[in-house]
């Protein structure tokens, strides 16, 4: 059996093989892959119309379905035959089984050894399926206990030969030995013909038997033949319609195809014509904006640099302006310290003259001291002897007054002076601090003045950089518009090419539907070319 597989596989992957080449090849040359004979195809089709092609690739599918029914009939032998042997296995499992039965009865004391055997022989002797298979049994010293032929039953069968001269009943207790299996061999029918046949032996070691049926190998074939018929006449059927459908489907194709191949050969003209005006019309205003583009690129630049000078002077005023603020800030900080100079100077004033009133209040107290010293000396003078230590004492005393008075007028010279100054050195400071009053008030305005036109020149500045914003938005729309008509022009352009390709297209499709030859639509085609 393995080897009719193996041979079965062989025959199916060369089938399938064969299958796989065909259908590369028709796909290769249906769908333009590059193979040796492209051109020759390609020149072969030039002559058919699109009926003979449709018809064409009819025939090519009827090889495909007969390379189709071929590995399907082919693959349907090899799984009939196999079901085959698998129903003969079963059958003779399946009376394997009964025998088995009867002998477990038999150990069970239900009949005597010799009465199961004689009841298992009757029973597997009657069997019967497909109308004429039978089984047989033998033991295994070559005996045959039950057949369909009742002239070999009780013989030795060891020494029968199949008719290939082969003790096949020594193979077949072999087999059972092994507990069973398939055997293929050559055995003569009924009418002495000589036929393959397919035997599977199950064995019975208890009662050393071997249990057996085959069937013929041509019984299959005959089979396969019937399948491989109805495949071949539905194959027939479904190329017989195909070949009708075809037909059909060629004329509801070409009719329709050439009324709108007279409609595209007329739109295409009017396409490529409308395509060429488009194409002008966008190149002119392409050009425009081009130029207007470039004026306002121009403009823009102007701008930039007035808004650079802007963005400068509104620095240079903000740079003011911080120093103006920092020249109020100066001017006050000396206005006040001027008005606390002037206090001080005041204060200074007053000291002096309460110095003055002190050196006077010295100077009489020295005047007063002095008379006092003079009237002791005179009462000394008049003690005697007895005053002359206070004599001396009131004399020194007297100096001192006198030296002190002295000092007094001096100081108080000294301060009257300085009291002089001081009074000229507060009228000036109060002069000072007044024209310093002055000055941060004419600071404090100009600083107000430079703010103002600092604010001033930067309002312009912004005003000047939004104008540069919107003039530089306007160059990228007209420089878009200018992008767009470019393209528009060159879509046009393209848009006249593709007229042209398709008038080119037109004439394949001239030649699918026609074939070879002239024809009313390749006329128009060319007089639509020509116009």
């Amino acid at each position: 059996m393995k080897q009719c597989l193996e041979s079965s596989y062989e025959v199916s992957l060369g089938f399938s093989i064969h299958a796989d080449f065909m259908t590369h090849s028709i796909t290769a040359e249906i769908f333009g892959y590059p193979r040796g004979g492209d051109i020759m195809f390609k020149k072969l089709l030039g002559r058919l119309n699109v009926n003979m092609r449709i018809y064409f690739l009819i025939v090519i599918a009827a090889l495909g379905i007969i390379g189709i029914v071929m590995v399907s009939a082919n693959s349907i032998a090899t799984a009939l035959k196999y079901e085959r042997e698998e129903q003969t296995r079963r059958l003779v499992e399946s009376a394997a089984s009964m025998v088995m039965d009867y002998q477990a009865r038999s150990e069970a004391g239900e009949f005597s050894k010799e009465e199961a055997q004689r009841l298992a022989l009757r029973s597997v002797s009657a069997l019967r399926y497909d109308t004429h298979q039978y089984f047989w049994i033998n033991d295994w010293q070559g005996k045959m206990l039950s057949h369909f032929n009742k002239d070999l039953v009780g013989k030795d069968i060891l020494s029968l030969l199949d008719a290939r001269g082969n003790k096949v009943f020594v193979d077949i207790i072999e087999k059972a030995k092994e507990g069973g299996g398939l055997l293929f061999y050559f055995w003569k029918d009924a009418g002495g013909i000589e036929k393959s046949k397919i035997t599977y032996v199950k064995g019975i070691p208890e009662w050393k038997w071997a249990i057996a049926s085959g069937i013929y190998v041509d019984d299959v074939k005959g089979e396969i033949w019937e399948v491989e018929k109805g495949l071949g006449v539905v194959a027939g059927i479904l190329l017989i319609v195909s070949l009708v459908i075809a037909g059909l489907i060629g004329r509801s194709i070409s009719r329709p195809i050439r009324r709108i191949m007279d409609g595209l050969t007329e739109s295409s003209g009017q396409v490529a014509v409308a395509s060429e005006q488009v194409s002008s019309s966008s190149q002119e205003l392409a050009k425009g904006a081009s130029e207007q583009a470039a004026a306002i690129e121009e403009t823009s630049s102007s701008l930039e640099e007035m808004a650079s000078v802007t963005r400068q002077n509104a620095s240079n005023a903000a740079e003011a302006n911080k120093l103006m603020s920092e020249t109020v800030q100066v001017v006050a900080a000396a206005n006040e310290s001027m008005g606390h100079l002037t206090s001080s100077m005041l204060e200074i004033s007053k000291a002096s003259e309460e110095t003055s009133r002190i050196i006077k209040t010295i100077d009489e107290i020295a005047f007063q001291t002095n008379l006092l010293a003079l009237n002791a000396a005179v009462e000394a003078a008049r003690a005697g002897e007895a005053g002359a230590g206070f004599a001396v004492v009131a004399d020194e005393v007297r100096n001192l007054a006198m030296r002190a008075a002295e000092a007094a007028k001096n100081t108080s010279s000294l301060i009257e002076g300085t009291i002089k100054k001081v009074t000229e050195g507060s009228a000036v400071v109060q002069k000072t601090n007044s024209e310093f009053s002055h000055a941060a008030s004419s600071v404090a305005k100009m600083g107000e003045l430079v703010e103002e036109i600092a604010a001033a020149s930067n309002q312009q500045a912004q005003g000047i950089e939004q104008i540069t914003r919107a003039v530089n938005e306007m160059d990228k729309v007209v420089q878009q518009n200018a992008s767009n008509a470019e393209e528009s022009a060159s879509a046009s352009e393209e848009t006249s090419a593709q007229a042209e390709q398709m008038k080119v297209f037109i004439e394949e499709l001239v030649v699918i539907i026609g074939g070879t030859g002239g024809s009313e639509v390749e006329a128009n085609l060319r007089a639509a070319k020509g116009a």
